[in-house]
């Protein structure tokens, strides 16, 4: 990654006695475009846990992250003629799931039902029920996995 410092930035030195970060002497000037990436690394502050989030540059020099300007975004454009085109994301259709849900809930009704030993309407009443447990529950399942996606 590349990054821009917006301060003049001292380098750090890890201090393993004290399991924090010591500054040094050596300053990256500001404005320098460094490469690197950012690290969170755990360490003590005032003898309480606390993690430092760090910069770390391809020379193996480490800043505080609050030194980096933020990076400005770039609209990349893909298409053969570099205009914006929509995206589709196709998630699985809920709906469809749901009917085999009823489908399944009503035999598994019904089956119960008959093997109870239940005619006419009580058997019905199962099934139905089987039914409507089968659509709701697939229903649910498919919301709740499509919304953890979505986060």
């Amino acid at each position: 990654m590349v990054a821009t410092l917006s301060t003049d930035a001292k380098v750090l030195v890890p201090n393993k006695e004290h399991k924090n970060f010591t500054e040094t002497n050596e300053i990256i000037p500001k404005g320098t475009e460094i490469n690197g990436d950012y690290k969170s690394i755990k360490g003590l502050r005032r003898g309480k846990p606390f993690s430092f989030r760090v910069f770390i540059t391809q020379n193996g020099q480490i800043i505080y992250s609050n030194n980096i300007k933020n990076m400005k975004s770039t609209e990349v454009l893909l298409g053969a003629d570099s205009s914006v085109t929509e995206t589709n994301i196709k998630l699985s259709p809920s709906i469809k799931r749901a009917k085999m849900g009823a489908f399944v809930g009503l035999a598994g009704g019904y089956i119960y039902a008959n093997k109870k030993g239940l005619t006419g309407k009580s058997l019905y009443k199962y099934a139905l029920i089987g039914g409507v447990l089968g659509y709701v529950s697939i229903y649910a399942f498919d919301k709740f996995k499509t919304s953890n996606l979505n986060k």
